[in-house]
């Protein structure tokens, strides 16, 4: 879960807001596949790939072969991204609350890089989405 301090910023609750409208929820690990909502999920996010030559976008239930792989896959980059930006917040907490540390600070480098990684790997994944959605 995401951590309950003061933050030293307002980055990462600010953040959480925009987030959320992607299905931003906070998580301490990626859940398995079978504890995932996988149809309220998309309902949350097929908004999203709506455009004036598709203006409907299909329910998770009617997604078939390529497309129902890519929305998973679209929806679980989202949910790693959420893990990596509590673990982010949590080792920021840390380097204030404990005092800077060179492995602190260095954890918290790896943790950054590595949410910056899943955001990256959910923009793919949402082109990679789009663009069956486009041809379907």
């Amino acid at each position: 879960m995401a951590p309950q301090h003061e933050l030293p910023n307002r980055l990462f609750p600010d953040g959480r807001a925009v987030l959320a409208r992607f299905g931003y929820r906070p998580l301490d690990r990626l859940p398995a596949d079978d504890e995932v909502d996988w149809a309220a999920l998309w309902e949350q996010l097929r908004g999203d790939f709506a455009t004036h030559a598709n203006p409907v976008v299909p329910s998770y239930d009617r997604l078939h072969g390529p497309a129902a792989a890519a929305a998973r896959d679209y929806m679980r980059q989202g949910l790693a991204a959420d893990v990596g930006l509590d673990r982010c917040e949590a080792l920021h907490v840390s380097l204030f609350a404990d005092g800077i540390a060179t492995d602190r600070v260095e954890a918290y480098a790896q943790a950054r890089d590595a949410y910056e990684d899943s955001v990256e790997a959910f923009g793919a994944a949402r082109t990679r989405l789009a663009g069956l959605l486009a041809g379907a």
